[in-house]
């Protein structure tokens, strides 16, 4: 379990890593650039991610004595298209007079907060979430999991290749299949197509995706 929590962290952290030098070489203007999510730019995306992230820090400062009523899988077991409005407008108060320093400067923090809570706590302990009562190595794929398809997002928006850290990319897609239940359609075995298929991100014709909203 321990084996398991580090090496998600330092997927998730790698990933981040990754984003925030690609983002730190870009001008002001990419910034204000639209994403494929309907009526976000750049910095709105930024900002939710940044906030996806640091609740990991967040979670963790409030251990629960109770048992965990979700896991890595049954975490995605609600209505995201209820659910959208909420996120829509947190993400875009979040990203109300942010600059890019200061966004960029969040996910260091966030990323900074997040190691230390890891480092700090057992994987077994429960923190609280959006979706309930969860072990910490259980919440951290679904971290991972937003991190890997929301770059995906970002780096469609800059131009940049769409190809995530490869720990993230394996470790994403192996949480997918797991939520897929049996195989992968035979035209999804490039990783980076199926998490698309599986987020929305591009039509599928396979009436189990997509797995997420």
């Amino acid at each position: 379990m321990h084996d398991d929590l580090a090496a998600t962290w330092a997927a998730l952290a790698g990933e981040v890593a990754d984003l925030r030098a690609l983002l730190a070489a870009q001008p002001l203007a990419a910034w204000q650039r639209p994403t494929r999510l309907p009526g976000w730019d750049v910095t709105i995306l930024v900002a939710h991610l940044a906030r996806g992230v640091g609740r990991v820090a967040e979670y963790a400062a409030t251990p629960l004595a109770e048992p965990p009523a979700r896991d890595r899988r049954t975490y995605w077991d609600y209505d995201a298209r209820a659910a959208a409005p909420e996120v829509d407008a947190r993400a875009r108060a979040a990203a109300a007079g942010a600059t890019p320093a200061g966004l960029l400067a969040e996910l260091d923090r966030a990323l900074t907060a997040g190691a230390a809570a890891v480092a700090r706590l057992a994987p077994a302990t429960v923190i609280p979430s959006a979706m309930g009562p969860i072990q910490l190595v259980e919440y951290l794929p679904t971290r991972l999991v937003e991190v890997c398809i929301h770059g995906l997002d970002l780096r469609d928006a800059l131009g940049a290749p769409l190809r995530p850290t490869p720990a993230a990319l394996a470790r994403t897609a192996a949480l997918l299949d797991q939520l897929l239940g049996s195989p992968r359609p035979a035209d999804l075995g490039d990783p980076v197509a199926f998490i698309e298929a599986a987020s929305g991100r591009r039509p599928h014709d396979d009436p189990r995706l997509p797995l997420l909203g």
